[in-house]
C-alpha cells in the first residue's frame, strides 16, 4: 500500500513540476481535482496519467502552449498531452477531418499531404482548420 501512495505523491510532484517548469503555471492545493493512472503497474512500462483540473482556464493555457513541450527540460522528454475525449467525440473528429480532406481534394487544391488538418473548438463550435506544412 505504501508503494501506491508513494507513486501517487510522485505523480503529483511530477505534474506540478511539469506545469511549472514547462508552462510556468503554478498550481495551488486543490487545483488538481483527480489524477488516475491507466493500466497495471509494471516497472518497465510507462502508463498514461489522466489529470483533471478544477479550472478549465488552466487546461486552456496548457493546451494553447503545447509547443513548449518541443524544447523540453530533459526530465520531461517524451511527454505528450492531449484532450481526454469520449470515444464518440474522437470518432466525430476523425470524420470531420476525413470530410475536410475529401473537400480539399474535390476542390483540386494543392496536395493534401502538404497540409495538416486540425479540429479546433469544442461542442457546437468545433471546426476543422488546415495549416500548410512547414508553418507548424
Amino acid at each position: 500500500m505504501d508503494n501506491v501512495l508513494e507513486r501517487k505523491d510522485s505523480d503529483m510532484i511530477f505534474v506540478k513540476d511539469l506545469l511549472d517548469g514547462v508552462f510556468s503555471l503554478k498550481l495551488d492545493e486543490g487545483d488538481i481535482v483527480k489524477m488516475y493512472r491507466f493500466g497495471r503497474w509494471a516497472e518497465d512500462k510507462a502508463r498514461p496519467l489522466l489529470v483533471s483540473l478544477k479550472n478549465i482556464e488552466q487546461k486552456d493555457i496548457i493546451m494553447a502552449n503545447l509547443r513548449k513541450l518541443r524544447q523540453p527540460i530533459e526530465k520531461f522528454r517524451g511527454i505528450s498531452i492531449s484532450h481526454d475525449l469520449h470515444p464518440k467525440e474522437r470518432e466525430d473528429r476523425k470524420r470531420m477531418v476525413a470530410e475536410a480532406k475529401q473537400e480539399h481534394i474535390a476542390n483540386g487544391n494543392d496536395e493534401v499531404e502538404n497540409y495538416r488538418f486540425m479540429v479546433v473548438g469544442n461542442g457546437q463550435r468545433c471546426r476543422v482548420i488546415k495549416i500548410k506544412r512547414g508553418n507548424i
